[in-house]
């Protein structure tokens, strides 16, 4: 299996690096949920963190340090009413399996974050599989750039129309959020509707 990272070298040790960093997030949506508040608010402070999170200072902290010992948070020496401001960076990788390539970027680290909050997607991911839920983000794609129906969206995840409604609709408002920080993905805040942004697991306070 090898790997790649945007900016970066795509073998060798830094693709090693991002594999396990992408692995490490997406085996603990506390972790990925946290990460990707961060990532669409940098810089920000632990506090404002809490206050959107809804957690307490050792939690917080907790997570921050994971995300500063992977290399993909950094403490700046940069004050806001008197607390620290942290940046995270965007992790974006691809590896190949055979004939499969298999993307992990920042919307993909949100949309299984988001399972910690989100009921639709914490269902789906439970009933269905992660495996399948990693489709589901592909197949929204499509439904968004306008090759599919949401009930395309379930037939082709072989679920049942509420269920494929629902997870495209859940996804799709990660998507709004979360796209302009992606650098495998375009754009696609505008595209989206504000009513479904608004939605979203995740809140953007610095715009």
């Amino acid at each position: 299996m090898s790997g790649t990272i945007k900016n970066g070298s795509p073998n060798g040790d830094q693709g090693a690096a991002t594999f396990f960093i992408a692995q490490k997030l997406l085996s603990d949506p506390n972790l990925a949920y946290f990460y990707t508040d961060l990532l669409v608010n940098s810089p920000t402070t632990i506090k404002e963190a809490m206050a959107r999170q809804n957690i307490v200072k050792s939690t917080a902290y907790k997570y921050a340090n994971e995300l500063a010992e992977l290399g993909i948070a950094e403490e700046l020496d940069q004050l806001e009413d008197g607390a620290a401001l942290w940046h995270v960076d965007p992790i974006a990788g691809t590896w190949e399996t055979g004939d499969t390539a298999l993307i992990v970027s920042p919307t993909v680290i949100a949309v299984y974050g988001a399972a910690k909050v989100d009921d639709d997607i914490k269902y789906f991911s439970e009933r269905y599989g992660n495996e399948r839920l990693l489709r589901a983000i592909d197949e929204t794609l499509e439904y968004l750039n306008g090759n599919h129906t949401r009930r395309g969206v379930a037939n082709s995840l072989q679920v049942s129309s509420a269920a494929g409604i629902a997870i495209s609709q859940a996804i799709e408002a990660v998507i709004g959020v979360v796209s302009r920080y992606d650098p495998e993905l375009p754009d696609l805040s505008e595209e989206i509707h504000q009513r479904v942004i608004a939605d979203a697991p995740y809140t953007i306070s610095r715009d």
